[in-house]
């Protein structure tokens, strides 16, 4: 059940970043701060963040290309040599679902270390 919440924390995190105009990399300080209060392993960590990722950078990319009826995406996509909007709409998705993915795999890494210290701490 705390995959669920973590997913869906992730997912409204990421939405408050874009609502708020926060940086790119916002989403993986997110995901990480929230992998460090759920108790998901590594892998989980990384693959929930990274569908969150991809599931509102997607919605949101794909919103603004059809809000300005692909104006500046197809001119930026020409750019990066991606094909079409739509391509660049996907290449952001991606980028952004990497990136929230190793966020959360970062806290999740990281919280598995503290644990073992408190281990230790306990041991001795």
């Amino acid at each position: 059940m705390y995959r669920f919440f973590y997913l869906l924390t992730v997912i409204l995190a990421s939405i408050l970043c874009l609502y708020t105009g926060a940086a790119w990399w916002a989403p993986a300080v997110t995901a990480a701060a929230l992998a460090l209060l759920f108790p998901v392993w590594r892998r989980n960590g990384f693959w929930l963040a990274f569908i969150a990722g991809i599931l509102v950078l997607g919605i949101y990319t794909g919103f603004l290309h059809l809000d300005s009826e692909g104006r500046l995406t197809d001119r930026l996509a020409v750019t990066f040599g991606v094909g079409n909007g739509w391509g660049l709409v996907v290449a952001t998705a991606i980028w952004g679902g990497l990136t929230a993915g190793l966020g959360g795999w970062f806290g999740a890494s990281l919280r598995k270390v503290f644990e073992r210290r408190q281990l230790a701490g306990a041991n001795k």
